[in-house]
């Protein structure tokens, strides 16, 4: 299962020169991700997300596994949300009221999820979120509003009805969606069945695209994998770029510590008012997030996004009085 990391979106915010915290746009579709996350901590300038809180306006989560709707009531910017093709069922259908603390929202499309199905839908949603002004691609009238608020208390009875019919308590709905599809990276069971002919036939539902989903990410592993190793078998291959480092590898006791300069920065290390200053020319367009200092007692260290620079001293040095500063 892939994760939304810091890493993955700011290869993604290439166009803000990888910098998250200023990041108004950024394009996460066909990245194999199943689950929303992080981007209100890092993104917070956030206004456009592509995954076909924040300012954000427009969320288009078409063709996924949502089978509830939940966790945007402080998204106050939201004007439109696309939910295309998900499996929003009649037990989710309640969980849509949720909106109704998003008072910018002015948009909201649902066809192709399961609920749409229920004869009272449109109205249900009409009466339960007064600011829609379109559902569906339909607008909303005000006379359509009205009869609405009418019926709701009827469609919300014969809702509860039926999901109590089918074994689901209303109070209950929203939490208990799909429970088999809580688990990040569960073993999904297998849900089709072996007909005569030896072919497997699966149903269409939440679990059956999540577990090809699941099928095709390891096929793609694997096929990564083999060109991999098939390309360093070549005559004259170089050996792979080692990825990113996300932290300084660890020091450990007994080991004398190397000095090394990956980025092959020009530094230049000098003494001055009581002071030893590491000053590393790194240039003045990576960004201060990717940078990070580290200060042992005989070994500075600087990492730029995926080099490391170490500069090893003769003497101790008062490594709690140390401190970064970028220049110009």
């Amino acid at each position: 299962m892939v994760r939304i990391t810091k890493d993955l979106i700011r290869r993604r915010a290439e166009h803000n020169e990888g910098m998250l915290a200023t990041l108004e746009e950024v394009s996460l579709h066909q990245q194999g991700i199943e689950r929303i996350e992080m981007l209100g901590h890092v993104c917070r300038a956030l206004k456009i997300l592509y995954l076909q809180s924040n300012a954000l306006e427009y969320l288009n989560v078409a063709i996924n596994n949502i089978t509830r709707v939940e966790n945007l009531q402080r998204c106050e910017a939201l004007a439109k949300l696309d939910l295309t093709v998900n499996f929003v069922g009649l037990a989710g259908l309640l969980s849509v009221a949720s909106l109704a603390a998003n008072p910018a929202l002015r948009e909201l499309h649902l066809t192709g999820n399961p609920c749409t199905d229920w004869p009272g839908y449109r109205a249900f949603v009409v009466a339960s979120l007064p600011q829609l002004a379109r559902l569906d691609g339909e607008e909303v009238l005000p006379s359509e509003r009205i009869l609405a608020a009418r019926a709701l208390p009827g469609l919300r009875a014969r809702l509860d009805a039926e999901l109590r019919a089918a074994g689901v308590d209303p109070r209950d709905a929203e939490r208990v969606a799909d429970d088999s599809l809580d688990a990040d990276d569960a073993e999904i069971p297998e849900t089709g069945v072996e007909g005569a002919d030896g072919k497997m036939r699966r149903p269409w539902c939440a679990a059956t695209r999540l577990l090809e989903h699941r099928e095709a990410e390891r096929r793609a592993r694997d096929d990564a994998a083999a060109a991999a190793a098939a390309a360093a078998a070549r005559p004259g291959a170089s050996p792979p770029r080692p990825p990113p480092r996300t932290e300084f590898p660890p020091l450990e006791d007994g080991v004398p510590m190397m000095q090394k300069n990956e980025g092959k920065w020009e530094f230049e290390l000098r003494e001055g008012e009581g002071a030893l200053v590491l000053d590393v020319a790194i240039g003045r367009h990576l960004a201060t997030e990717l940078v990070s200092a580290d200060v042992q007692p005989r070994c500075p260290r600087d990492k730029y996004w995926r080099d490391l620079i170490a500069r090893k001293f003769g003497d101790r040095h008062n490594y709690n009085a140390g401190w970064a500063a970028a220049g110009a």
